[in-house]
């Protein structure tokens, strides 16, 4: 049976399930995950350069179609913060995941989905070529913020809408200081 994996909650809630692998299909797929940043921080990405992580939440675009699919990259997301090597590892150095939204439709839908993120209210680019960096000619972004918690049903809607037949769920990790009231 494999580890839980520690993530530094802030607070235990009644909903919040540990985080197994096992959680995660090991279907291939497209994925958001989001983490929560408490505290300033000044962080060194790689070749991107140094940035202000600023309090909110970051909201990651990814893809897993590569062996072990949603499971092997979310996992190693969860995981691998100590060696990075994606962006993403970069950030969970600071920041805390609390959930990640996902399908397993069989088609890359990374940059339809960061697309619709860039054009959404409540949401901004914080870091150009973040999780993009592959498309050397590209400016655009994967990693979006927003000062409050995204929300799920929003995005959920907006998938139902935009693509056909794709469905997305999504996994909690921890329920932190999610403001009373507030819909998700």
């Amino acid at each position: 049976m494999p580890t839980p994996v520690c993530l530094n909650k802030p607070k235990e809630h009644p909903k919040a399930q540990p985080v197994h692998r096992m959680d995660l299909p090991e279907d291939k797929g497209t994925y958001i995950l989001i983490a929560q940043a408490r505290q300033m921080k000044r962080l060194d990405i790689g070749s991107l350069g140094e940035f202000d992580i600023i309090p909110g939440f970051y909201a990651c675009v990814g893809s897993a179609f590569g062996s072990g699919g949603l499971h092997a990259r979310i996992g190693h997301h969860l995981e691998s913060t100590a060696d990075p090597h994606w962006h993403i590892d970069y950030l969970l150095q600071v920041a805390t995941p609390v959930e990640v939204w996902f399908t397993t439709a069989g088609r890359k839908l990374e940059h339809r989905w960061a697309e619709l993120l860039e054009d959404a209210p409540g949401f901004r680019v914080p870091i150009l070529r973040f999780g993009s960096s592959e498309y050397h000619r590209s400016r655009s972004s994967h990693l979006f913020f927003s000062k409050r918690w995204p929300s799920f049903r929003w995005f959920q809607q907006q998938v139902m809408e935009r693509f056909e037949g794709v469905e997305i769920e999504r996994v909690m990790f921890s329920l932190g200081s999610q403001p009373a009231g507030s819909e998700r």
